[in-house]
């Protein structure tokens, strides 16, 4: 119920915008100054506000920030600091930020502090944010290494790359409140549980057409630590690394401690690297004394671990540490688009494994993946966040799948 309330309140905000500002950012430099510039810091303050601030026009309810291409260097030092002065930047209103392209706009830190802190207003109003388009890098602090998402906040995250991201609890993503991710990729983020996301008890996740390659923890959840509800459908998991400081104390790519329902997901050829023979027992999820894994159907599990309770349904596909299954996935890259994505080969056991149900059903496919593409491109969707869109090595006499 909170997930479709949170949707709903986004949805009214967003309907909301055409009324709202729209504030251009008109500098790269992280500046708080009267010089007619409009840095991004100098924007949020504005929307903050709903006032002109420097060189910003002012705010009015729910606006949209336009960012072009460029790097954003965040260098005003003061981790701790809530007012948008110093440190991350802090937003504090709904508003929707808007990159040129993952590909070319770029947010990065300098490892002193987060670069994203939402939460509620003061007074106390539900916020609801929506970033798009960039590139986030470089972030580290205890909580969320590029974004936290406060109790009472609610963030839709669409388009985005987050790479190279660093904290204690989820590398790149830290939920208390509800969040969303659509055709975004998460890559090499490091955190001691939850590599690249972690969300906490009480939160709501939603996450469609997401991948999460190279990230890590020293302890459980290489790439995600769900301690909350959340919902996966279309989503990739490979050469994530838990229990890297091989310790014996982590498992799992994905690790579940609240319910978490997986949907033509793909996880696997991760790795753990606990030491007395884990490493080929718990590499690819684990579930906690309050977690459930819920199969929604047309999942891949490369290996079906001992900490790993997931029920399978007839046509999720898994293996086991004796039998792993491989992928067969091409190199994580850019196929177009701009996010990078694990494209299936051609001989990939997820082509064509994913739900036959039509687009818009319980357990359906997304209707196009993370860089665009239609769904399906051939008689059925894909498993995970890419779909094979090259057909020239489809002979159409493979026989019907179950």
């Amino acid at each position: 119920m909170r997930g479709v309330m949170w949707k709903g309140v986004v949805a009214a905000v967003l309907a909301g915008s055409a009324q709202a500002a729209t504030i251009t950012v008109t500098t790269t430099n992280d500046s708080v100054a009267a010089d007619a510039q409009c840095s991004l810091r100098e924007a949020i303050t504005a929307a903050n506000t709903d006032a002109a601030f420097n060189g910003c026009p002012a705010g009015s309810g729910a606006d949209i920030i336009a960012l072009p291409a460029g790097e954003y260097r965040l260098t005003r030092a003061g981790a701790d600091e809530d007012g948008n002065l110093t440190g991350d930047l802090d937003i504090r209103s709904s508003l929707q930020l808007q990159g040129a392209g993952a590909d070319v706009t770029r947010i990065r830190g300098d490892r002193a502090d987060r670069l994203f802190d939402v939460r509620q207003g003061i007074p106390a109003v539900p916020v609801e944010v929506r970033i798009a388009g960039v590139t986030l890098r470089n972030g580290e602090a205890a909580l969320g290494g590029a974004i936290l998402v406060g109790s009472g906040a609610g963030l839709r995250v669409e388009a985005v790359s987050i790479v190279n991201n660093a904290a204690t609890q989820g590398g790149a993503i830290a939920v208390q409140g509800a969040l969303s991710v659509s055709a975004a990729a998460f890559h090499a983020n490091s955190a001691t549980r939850g590599g690249a996301l972690w969300s906490a008890a009480g939160s709501s996740v939603e996450l469609r057409n997401v991948t999460f390659d190279g990230n890590t923890s020293s302890q459980s959840g290489s790439a995600a630590a769900l301690d909350g509800d959340a919902v996966l459908n279309n989503v990739t998991m490979s050469q994530n690394i838990a229990d890297s400081d091989s310790d014996d104390t982590g498992d799992g790519a994905l690790e579940a401690n609240g319910t978490v329902t997986l949907s033509n997901t793909l996880i696997a050829r991760n790795l753990d690297l606990s030491l007395g023979g884990a490493s080929t027992v718990n590499p690819d999820c684990a579930t906690g004394v309050a977690g459930a894994l819920a199969s929604a159907g047309y999942n891949l599990v490369g290996t079906l671990g001992e900490a790993c309770t997931l029920a399978p349904q007839a046509s999720d596909q898994t293996g086991t540490p004796a039998a792993p299954i491989n992928p067969r996935l091409q190199p994580f890259a850019v196929y177009g688009g701009t996010v990078e994505v694990f494209l299936p080969l051609v001989t990939s056991p997820a082509v064509e494994r994913g739900s036959p149900a039509a687009m818009g059903e319980p357990g359906a496919c997304e209707p196009v993946d993370a860089r665009g593409i239609a769904r399906p491109q051939a008689s059925r969707c894909d498993i995970g966040a890419a779909e094979l869109d090259d057909l020239v090595f489809r002979d159409g006499f493979d026989p019907p799948l179950p």
